[in-house]
């Protein structure tokens, strides 16, 4: 990858030089990591390709405060009006609902190792626990971390809400910017104490977790030990709903494999030092979850997806229905574990028939020509770039391309300003 100085010497003006380079941290970043190794027992992806930024955190919450998870009497109950995991001691104590819990997970909850990266199945289990204790398990930052990020990030949630509410798109919240700002988030964030629990910025930039494979992998880890958790628990509520925490925990991985930008953006292979190959990444999410993309899962249902900001957009109904779906399929299979004491194999998660399929995403079909196309080796050498960044109606590719031109000519493009159109 090419230096700052690359983009210098192309007369960048000083606000398109803050766009490539923001506050040190703070952008949304992915590195490359070298493990992706699938559980025996997992479903491989439809395709071989290597695909390698998430759904905004009041639509992670809304989609976990939605379903109606059966408590130890066999009843159900609204997830948004009973806590399932209570943080602190005393009279310090934060109760965190399912919603809460899956917009926390990854984006502001994890440790230096990412739980894709694990070597082997026990190692991933491992990584995950480790994430989700930052979270569940750490007096040494909590209840005071998770509390005064939910009253921030409060602000957001109460936007998408009036909008909702207001029968207007939530996106439209957004077309001014940030609605919570991620320079607040990382000073929120930057002394926690708990060793190896990150700070909101430097979790983004190890944040592959929630992308393609990946993301399929960190909810299969999840999803597994929460699952495992309920089966070999007693039968007291306390037993139930800690499982249930582990498992929102997990869902938020499997949220993002409804959203359209984490599809087929090839995360992996752009990425570099100076951040300008996640820069271009971040254009091509963008994109994606602003225009949507055609998909297909393996009961053979078809439907158009939208992503990040878009999920309660009415454009993305059916999308959002089907998301709720899985959402709430994976908290009955963590009940039926705990109330039957028996497992269900990776194999068997309802989710691998509900998310939609890789080669669907990347069909050449679709009416939106990706941004970045992966060759037919999946290494970097074989990228291709739409040749026309600002055309999204044919399907030209080239490998005529060099990283710090793409990320100074889509800054300066205005085809990514609000409202995004074809």
């Amino acid at each position: 990858m090419m230096n700052s100085d690359a983009v210098h010497g192309m007369d960048a003006t000083k606000s398109e030089l803050q766009e490539l380079w923001p506050e040190p941290g703070i952008c949304r970043n992915t590195w490359i990591s070298s493990h992706r190794i699938a559980y025996n027992d997992e479903p491989p992806s439809d395709d071989s390709s290597t695909d390698v930024l998430e759904f905004e955190m009041a639509e992670h919450q809304f989609l976990g405060n939605q379903i109606t998870p059966i408590d130890d009497k066999g009843n159900k109950f609204q997830a948004s009006k009973v806590p399932i995991l209570f943080l602190g001691s005393g009279s310090n104590i934060q109760p965190l609902y399912y919603g809460q819990i899956s917009a926390l997970a990854g984006d502001f909850y994890g440790t230096t190792n990412p739980i894709s990266d694990g070597i082997d199945e026990d190692d991933r289990h491992k990584r995950f626990l480790d994430a989700f204790n930052t979270l569940a398990n750490n007096p040494q930052d909590q209840p005071q971390d998770a509390r005064a990020l939910i009253k921030y990030l409060q602000l957001e949630v109460d936007e998408v809400g009036r909008a909702h509410r207001e029968k207007r798109d939530p996106s439209t919240i957004y077309k001014g910017g940030e609605v919570v700002s991620n320079v607040t988030l990382q000073m929120m964030t930057s002394s926690r104490k708990k060793a190896n629990f990150l700070s909101y910025a430097k979790l983004a930039l190890i944040n592959w977790d929630h992308f393609g494979d990946d993301a399929r992998t960190s909810y299969t880890t999840g999803h597994k030990a929460a699952i495992e958790l309920a089966a070999r628990g007693g039968r007291a509520k306390d037993a139930l709903f800690k499982a249930y925490a582990m498992n929102a925990f997990a869902d938020h991985f499997l949220q993002d494999l409804f959203s359209a930008g984490h599809l087929r953006t090839p995360r992996r292979l752009l990425h570099g030092p100076t951040t300008l190959a996640d820069k271009c990444a971040q254009y091509m999410h963008d994109e994606d979850c602003a225009l949507g993309l055609s998909v297909t899962n393996k009961k053979g249902e078809h439907w158009v997806a939208y992503g990040d900001r878009r999920l309660l957009d009415r454009v993305n109904e059916d999308n959002l229905k089907r998301c709720l779906a899985a959402v709430h399929a994976s908290s009955m299979e963590v009940y039926t574990a705990w109330n039957t004491k028996k497992a269900l194999p990776v194999s068997e998660f309802g989710a691998w028939n509900t998310i939609p399929t890789k080669t669907s995403a990347t069909a050449t079909s679709q009416k939106l020509p990706p941004l970045f196309l992966l060759g037919p080796s999946g290494l970097y050498k074989d990228l291709k770039r739409r040749t026309d960044i600002d055309d999204r109606s044919k399907w030209r590719h080239d490998t005529n391309w060099t990283t710090p031109t793409t990320a100074l000519a889509l800054v300066r493009s205005k085809r990514w300003n609000y409202p995004m159109t074809f």
